[in-house]
């Protein structure tokens, strides 16, 4: 057994970094754990960007803000999603420091009142049509991540209220989305096929790919397959994948948005 778990690891690390085309002047935003590669030359304070899925770190989303002045707009419908970001109001707000994640020694966010301010927050999930929907609880309490897919098999639920990526646009009146995060615990692949298949205006993705982080020995063999053909999807569908880390966190970027920033 240890054989074999020795050598999905570095499988996994060669698979995560294939088909990577570098994309010059890439900016890391937000934490550690929750920051992303972002193209630094192509967001403005007129660009669209949607976040998708909160928790308790929004440090990318913040840094769009504090770092391009980007219209923002977070999607979560968890208590303790809203609750982080009404905490993080009220402590700009009085002028104190606040922490991601509820870690006192981590990450800390570095926004003013007046730009926090601009950033929209929308208690609702982003899924492919619109109902109510059972979102399930993760097996560790102080995990901030409820799943609509039940990635981490629990029985225990919040119902909450979801729609379509379309709808949600046709109703805040945008045209196209200049970066969409998706941080949505196993909804990821549901989300990238709607997408695509009402063939929105996306230009930049950023996306974790959660199965991987829950799958142990050959079960990750499966995750790394569906984030493969999730990948490919986009792929095919004239994005190129400017960064990956090995644990499945990518950005990619439309071809045409690619090669003008490469130029």
């Amino acid at each position: 057994m240890n054989l074999i778990k020795n050598s999905i690891k570095p499988l996994a690390v060669r698979w995560a970094q294939r088909d990577v085309v570098p994309l010059p002047n890439l900016v890391h935003l937000g934490s550690l754990t929750h920051g992303y590669r972002v193209p630094g030359n192509y967001l403005t304070s007129s660009s669209v960007c949607y976040c998708v899925g909160a928790g308790t770190d929004i440090s990318l989303d913040t840094e769009l803000v504090t770092n391009f002045k980007a219209q923002v707009f977070i999607f979560d419908p968890m208590p303790y999603a809203l609750a982080h970001f009404q905490g993080l109001v009220r402590s700009t707000q009085a002028g104190n420091s606040f922490a991601a994640d509820n870690n006192e020694q981590g990450y800390r966010y570095a926004i003013s009142a007046a730009e926090l301010a601009t950033i929209t927050y929308r208690t609702i999930g982003i899924w492919n049509e619109k109902k109510l929907v059972k979102f399930y609880s993760p097996t560790k309490a102080t995990y901030a991540g409820h799943s609509i897919t039940n990635l981490q098999n629990t029985a225990s639920y919040i119902e909450a209220k979801v729609d379509k990526l379309v709808n949600v646009m046709r109703e805040l009146g945008h045209q196209h989305i200049d970066l969409l995060k998706l941080e949505i615990e196993g909804s990821e692949y549901t989300v990238i096929d709607n997408m695509l298949a009402d063939n929105l205006d996306v230009r930049i993705i950023l996306v974790e790919f959660d199965e991987f982080h829950h799958r142990r020995r050959l079960a990750r063999l499966l995750a790394i397959r569906h984030i493969e053909q999730s990948s490919r999807k986009l792929l095919k569908a004239g994005y190129k994948l400017a960064h990956s880390v090995n644990f499945y966190k990518r950005t990619f970027v439309r071809a045409d948005v690619f090669e003008r920033l490469a130029a």
